[in-house]
């Protein structure tokens, strides 16, 4: 049954003395009737209501005052608000403030007063923007309310606490009845609530947004009590953030099978291309973000829109591209013509002469590598068993496959692990660790951090600490050497140690000088050969001076030429037949003192020869050394001696080579074996 009211006679006197209603008026209706007293209250309640509706007047009473003869309880209206026969409008303009019109209305209920026949739609759009209610414009004068009246205390009482739960707010609803009069009969005339009258009691009580009107009329016309949802929060509306659009084709790689003659694909091996473009293509376009609407809570508060991401479109400018600003839009277009790369953490664009390549190599993505290029770069890894064949790379992340460099320079950034890495005619640096992997440089330099159960084959090898390494070189430079085995010519080793009963072994590799030697041999035979004939060739000349007429014209002509001796006429005709007898012999004296010269510089030419194999045979032995700084562990230390029939150690299988540098035989001999102590030898060459 819907709660009823009890109405006193006091109230009801009270109710309908303003409209000229009397008790005995009331008292009369009832008894005019034969009716039971139930029957009869109600048929009075209902004229009673057609009286008040008949009595009542069209419009309370405003309580809009002037200020000059402002009454108590009455409100004066602000500047921005005008007064029309319709009711009063909002001049939006002669706002001069955003909480100009929120003091207004707070100054309006905390008077005890409300808008009668409010527009509540115009109403939430001037307190918080047309945003809140969806309105478009902003025109000159909005509707406001058709007045401002009393709010009556009587009336105020009418209405409930709303329960406010979260982003919702809720109203118990039922009908309400008066009271009865004392000792008189009750009546059924409901009391009907008011929405303007409604909106003002939500208000005083935090409700200043999200009221659904519809829900509250259809509310007040239950009939029986039924909790409903009168308001809601309004959230925000997320914007949009910016974003790239690509605009060239073919911004990414190919990832087909490769084809092979024959219609045949190969699976290990993809169509991989690097796309090429060429200078002022537009790569990218930047679409704008776009801004979120702001949401707002039951009290009114602004429920801001969370800023959309932003970004510079000059982050994605790499080196071969600039931002252009065409048409209100901004473009990203490539300056050169060259090979294009995207970075796949940093979207930065880039056109360089070398490739670039950031999703690493594997056989999903990549498949094995045959590149021409002269310069690469991998940003990401080099899974197992894939293959790179290239000239010039840098590795940023670990590489666990094959690198195969025909020259230039192999770096990694990061670590090889169980992978190899070759380079025919150039250096390799590891930045990182390399761990059960395979280095070889015959050329050139390795420079390796940290080696763990790796084999490293070159010219040159630099380890920061190595441990269970299989080494050769020619000059080997380790810090801390760790149960390896070495074989050097030259060595430098900061520390030695042993690792579970596995010691350090290092072998010196002793130069071949059967070369040197060999050499030296022919110099000197063909040196020897040389100064024997020069000395038969001087015997013979001596032979022709020893002459007496060669003797004496050898002589006479020597004073003459020294003008220690002058001769007459007859002396000058007896000199010229002298030189026609002897000039035979003389013509073959030139010619065996011209043969001697050259002869003589020969031998001098054999010499200098000589005098560089020496040197050169005593360089490649004084280059043979071993410095061993600390020994910290069982450490062995032999002398490889060269035999002409067996492989180089650089030739030899991974597996071979490490059982030929631990084992001891003829070819070995011993330098050093001991656990603690330093070690310095140098190689003396043998006598040539």
């Amino acid at each position: 049954m819907p709660a009823r009211m009890p109405c006193t006679a006091i109230g009801i006197d009270e109710r309908l003395a303003p409209h000229g209603l009397r008790r005995a008026q009331y008292r009369h209706a009832v008894q005019a009737k034969n009716l039971p007293r139930a029957e009869g209250a109600r048929v009075a309640a209902q004229r009673i209501d057609r009286d008040l509706t008949a009595r009542m007047p069209q419009h309370p009473e405003s309580a809009i005052g002037n200020l000059a003869d402002l009454e108590a309880g009455q409100i004066a209206l602000s500047r921005f608000i005008a007064q029309r026969p319709d009711g009063l409008h909002v001049q939006p303009a002669r706002l001069e403030s955003a909480s100009d019109f929120a003091d207004f209305v707070n100054r309006v209920f905390d008077t005890g007063l409300y808008f009668r026949g409010l527009d509540y739609a115009n109403f939430i759009a001037l307190l918080y923007g047309s945003a809140a209610t969806g309105a478009q414009g902003s025109p000159d004068e909005v509707l406001l309310a058709a007045d401002i009246t009393f709010f009556r205390p009587e009336r105020q009482a009418l209405y409930k606490e709303i329960l406010i739960d979260g982003d919702e707010a809720a109203y118990l609803f039922e009908p309400l009845y008066p009271e009865a009069a004392e000792g008189g009969l009750t009546t059924e005339a409901r009391v009907r609530l008011d929405i303007d009258e409604f909106i003002a009691s939500a208000w005083t009580q935090g409700v200043r947004f999200g009221i659904d009107v519809a829900a509250v009329r259809t509310g007040f016309e239950v009939d029986k009590a039924e909790r409903r949802v009168i308001a809601r929060t309004l959230p925000f509306v997320p914007g949009k953030d910016a974003e790239v659009c690509e605009l060239a084709p073919g911004l990414h790689r190919n990832n087909a099978p490769r084809r092979l003659l024959g219609d045949r694909v190969d699976l290990r091996q993809f169509e991989t291309r690097y796309p090429q473009v060429a200078a002022g293509l537009r790569l990218v376009r930047k679409n704008p973000r776009t801004p979120g609407v702001d949401g707002y809570s039951l009290g009114g508060q602004t429920l801001p829109a969370p800023i959309p991401k932003d970004f510079d479109l000059a982050i994605l400018a790499g080196p071969g591209t600039r931002i252009n600003r065409e048409d209100g839009a901004e473009y990203l277009l490539a300056t050169v013509c060259g090979f294009l790369s995207i970075d796949r953490q940093s979207n930065q664009f880039s056109v360089t002469d070398k490739i670039v390549s950031h999703e690493g190599v594997s056989v999903r993505t990549t498949g094995d590598l045959l590149l021409t290029g002269e310069e690469y770069e991998q940003h990401g890894e080099i899974q197992e068993k894939r293959v790179v064949q290239c000239r010039s790379i840098t590795a940023y992340a670990d590489v666990y496959g094959r690198i195969i460099s025909t020259g230039g320079l192999v770096r990694l950034k990061r670590n090889l692990v169980g992978g190899s890495a070759s380079n025919e005619d150039g250096d390799i640096i590891v930045d990182g660790m390399a761990s059960g992997a395979t280095l070889t440089a015959r050329g050139g330099c390795i420079n390796v951090k940290r080696a763990d159960n790796c084999v490293i084959v070159a010219r040159q090898v630099v380890v920061g600490q190595a441990t269970n390494c299989d080494i050769v070189a020619e000059e080997l430079t380790i810090e801390v050497a760790e149960a390896c085995a070495l074989a050097a010519q030259r060595t430098d080793l900061g520390s030695s140690r042993a690792r579970r009963e596995l010691d350090t072994v290092l072998l010196v590799l002793l130069p071949d000088l059967s070369a040197y030697d060999a050499r030296l041999n022919t110099l000197r035979g063909k040196r020897m050969a040389t100064e024997k004939a020069i000395s038969a060739h001087r015997a013979r000349m001596d032979v022709l001076r020893s002459d007496r007429e060669v003797a004496n014209y050898l002589a006479l002509a020597q004073r003459l030429r020294n003008h220690a001796a002058t001769l007459s006429a007859d002396q000058q005709v007896g000199w010229r037949r002298l030189s026609a007898r002897v000039a035979p012999t003389l013509r073959s004296l030139s010619q065996l003192s011209d043969l001697v010269k050259e002869l003589a510089a020969e031998s001098d030419t054999f010499g200098n020869q000589i005098d560089a194999v020496l040197a050169a045979r005593e360089e490649t032995c004084s280059k043979v050394n071993c410095e061993l700084l600390r020994v910290e562990g069982e450490t062995r230390v032999s002398a490889l001696l060269p035999r002409p029939a067996d492989l180089p150690l650089h030739a030899l299988p991974v597996k071979e080579l490490k059982v030929r540098l631990r084992r001891t035989d003829a070819a070995s001999r011993l330098l050093f074996a001991g656990h603690a102590g330093q070690f310095s030898w140098s190689y003396r060459s043998p006598p040539a």
